[in-house]
């Protein structure tokens, strides 16, 4: 026993004198932490999550490319004979049978209707239409006859698609035929007139482009896109549903850059809600208000040969003011990031990150490298404190559609009446078209 209380005496000695030194010896270090502001505290914590991810990312990529040499399949020996291995390099291929998917009359029969004078030839080429267009459209464009005009819900002439190549007005014809049938098999796609009047030949092609004309990948990507705005009904969202989000002025359409893209300007300093639901909302209002048209099926239907400014968005992303206290939840990020690349398809043309922190810009080259190449280019970054940096601004944007404390000209301070005016006009004037809309439908059906 009195070994027993000897050995418990000398380890709680053992134990104090441990934590006193711990304690020297970190006190300097706790003294500089309780010193610290709020922005030490965001850039330190910052620094961790960079450091974090940056670590991460490599431990996945290696992760990845050993489970990829782990699951390849190993290479067959080579004991096919010269006699042999020279029948099957001159040897042809059979030819493969054209199936109704990708005969340039599959968007008619999917349509219920018997193609014409080729009827009784199903398997017959298009002209213009290459037999390996699987993935990209051609890319040189050419004249097209009047019987060229694909079975369109508002019967357009041919000089409405003029802007496509004969191969993409192939693929257009088709993905039409897929989505009629679709909405047979499955008739809440195209449900309401809104769902309809959101379905025109531009929206097609949008989603074509999306997916390097791939008519299986686009379907999947815009049936998924209609049930989303099925039970989302971003349409009849109006600024009262969001007015708390939309008081401190975060987010806001501001006019036209030099390209003639509507320029959405977004402002994180200015957050005001943690709301994940009134957030996604006000989102979504101010997407639909960015890209809303009072006539969409007069806009004509875009190739991948041509500009797309008309049809994209510029978000100008100022970080004045921004903290990690004022940052949006990573779920709210998460479902921002998932809205404009699955809904809102071939919409982005750039993003200027304006004034970053420096924390910003070191994730940003961190990740870089693992982010699309198509992506990468549409990411800009401003630091209003370089000459050059800042040049860009005005070559990108009229001084009267920027804000002052961007360069521009524009008083930055936010108005709430005249912003709640503005979207008040906006959301009579759309309630209206919608309804025009609808009443047309209506009669089609009479």
């Amino acid at each position: 026993c009195g070994l027993a209380t000897f050995g418990g005496t000398c380890a709680t000695a053992m134990t104090d004198r441990v934590t006193e030194l711990l304690a020297t010896a970190t006190a300097p270090l706790v003294n500089q932490l309780r010193k610290m502001t709020p922005l030490d505290v965001d850039t330190l914590v910052g620094a961790i999550f960079v450091v974090c991810a940056v670590f991460t990312q490599i431990a996945l990529v290696v992760i990845a490319r050993a489970v990829g040499k782990a699951l390849a399949p190993a290479t067959p020996a080579r004991t096919t004979s010269t006699h042999q291995a020279h029948v099957a390099v001159t040897q042809k291929p059979p030819t493969a049978v054209v199936e109704a998917d990708i005969s340039g009359f599959a968007w008619m029969r999917a349509a219920g209707i018997t193609p014409g004078e080729l009827a009784s030839d199903s398997n017959a080429p298009v002209p213009g239409v290459d037999s390996d267009f699987g993935e990209q459209a051609p890319v040189t464009p050419r004249s097209f006859s009047e019987q060229a005009a694909p079975f369109s819900p508002h019967r357009k002439p041919h000089a409405h698609y003029s802007k496509l190549t004969p191969g993409e007005l192939t693929r257009l014809r088709e993905f039409r035929g897929l989505l009629n049938a679709a909405a047979v098999d499955d008739p809440t796609l195209l449900s309401s007139s809104d769902l309809k009047r959101f379905v025109n030949d531009a929206c097609l092609c949008r989603y074509l482009r999306a997916r390097k004309w791939n008519l299986k990948k686009a379907l999947k990507a815009l049936i998924a896109t209609l049930k989303w705005r099925a039970k989302t009904r971003p349409e009849r969202i109006t600024c009262w549903d969001c007015a708390a989000e939309a008081a401190s002025g975060k987010q806001y359409v501001v006019g036209l850059d030099k390209e003639n893209r509507n320029v959405v300007v977004m402002r994180p300093g200015r957050e005001n809600t943690k709301e994940h639901a009134g957030n996604i909302r006000f989102l979504i209002y101010t997407l639909e208000k960015a890209v809303w048209r009072d006539d969409p099926a007069s806009d004509p239907p875009l190739g991948s040969h041509v500009e797309h400014h008309t049809e994209k968005l510029t978000l100008l992303i100022n970080f004045t003011g921004w903290t990690l206290a004022t940052a949006p939840p990573m779920k709210t990020s998460r479902e921002t990031l998932q809205i404009l690349q699955d809904h809102f398809p071939e919409r982005l043309a750039v993003a200027v990150c304006y004034n970053p922190p420096w924390i910003f810009a070191v994730f940003w080259k961190a990740i870089s490298p693992f982010i699309d190449p198509a992506t990468y280019r549409k990411i800009r970054f401003v630091n209003p404190k370089r000459q050059k940096e800042q040049s860009r601004m005005g070559k990108m944007f009229s001084p009267n559609d920027l804000d002052d404390d961007m360069g521009g000209a524009r008083d930055s301070k936010f108005d709430l009446k005249k912003f709640t005016h503005q979207c008040d006009l906006y959301d009579v004037n759309k309630t209206a078209r919608l309804g025009q809309f609808a009443a047309a439908e209506a009669e089609k059906g009479e």
